[in-house]
């Protein structure tokens, strides 16, 4: 078995993998190829797999001795799991692990300004002191007619083809899940040529995106920076977005962090 696998498994919620793993000899302080240990990397999937088998392998590294306070840019397996968990289950999971609730990523950011869900935040703020930022109030949705859709797509496919040029892989309906999504631009990433290619980043929307979009009026943009995903590679990506968008006659709110998707307003 290639002990590798781990990292993978752990962002899919792969149990049984991660354990065999283990069980084999996979150091559970190792990082991989973008820095990240198997615990971060499950951390960060929290937002694509389904609760318990996501808890589960979380509870593995942690018993198998991953290291909590590991920091990639200064963002820990619980900074990661704020960032991306839809509920409070791993988040509580990392801190009853004794995981350390009041710190900062490389650019000074809290982590309850980048936990994702407001109950998080709750959680965090209570346990860490910071008080919560007053969050700006969510328009009201609007659900778009077939002729504002036709309008919107002949607006996305201009600004899908600029980023295109621009370098990034993107993808319109890219799969059903963000996984999905992540997994189609890395593969046409890497056929068309990657960063020697002069490849830089990803920009998609999946189905899922575009089917809320459609009975919302605004799609959420997921984005990547290449080559590692490092938090100056995706504000550069992002930045890239926002600018694009904006030239394309597509609003856009972003609050410039690399755990926020852009999101595009479509009437």
């Amino acid at each position: 078995m290639k002990l590798s696998k781990i990292f993978d498994a752990a962002r899919s919620g792969d149990v049984k993998t991660v354990q065999a793993c283990l069980e084999a000899g996979a150091d559970p302080a190792a990082v991989d190829a973008h820095g990240f240990t198997a615990l971060q990397q499950a951390a960060m999937g929290a937002n694509d797999t389904e609760i318990a088998p996501n808890l589960a392998v979380l509870k593995a590294l942690i018993d198998a001795g991953s290291p909590l306070e590991f920091q990639r840019e200064g963002r820990t397996a619980l900074y990661l799991a704020a960032e991306f968990a839809p509920s409070t289950e791993a988040v509580q999971m990392l801190i009853d692990a004794g995981a350390r609730a009041d710190i900062r990523d490389a650019h000074g950011n809290h982590i309850t300004v980048n936990a994702m869900m407001p109950e998080v935040q709750e959680l965090l703020s209570e346990l860490t002191g910071v008080a919560l930022e007053e969050p700006e109030p969510e328009p009201e949705p609007v659900k778009l007619s077939a002729a504002q859709w036709r309008e919107a797509q002949g607006r996305l496919d201009a600004l899908f083809e600029v980023l295109t040029q621009a370098g990034l892989v993107a993808l319109q309906d890219a799969g059903t899940t963000q996984s999905d999504g992540f997994a189609d631009c890395t593969e046409i990433f890497h056929e068309r040529g990657g960063a020697a290619a002069g490849l830089h980043g990803f920009c998609f929307y999946t189905r899922q995106d575009r089917n809320r979009a459609k009975k919302e009026g605004r799609l959420d943009l997921a984005f990547w920076g290449a080559p590692e995903g490092a938090d100056a590679d995706m504000l550069r990506v992002g930045g890239l977005i926002v600018r694009a968008a904006e030239a394309a006659g597509l609003p856009v709110a972003w609050n410039g962090s690399a755990a926020r998707r852009p999101t595009l307003t479509l009437y």
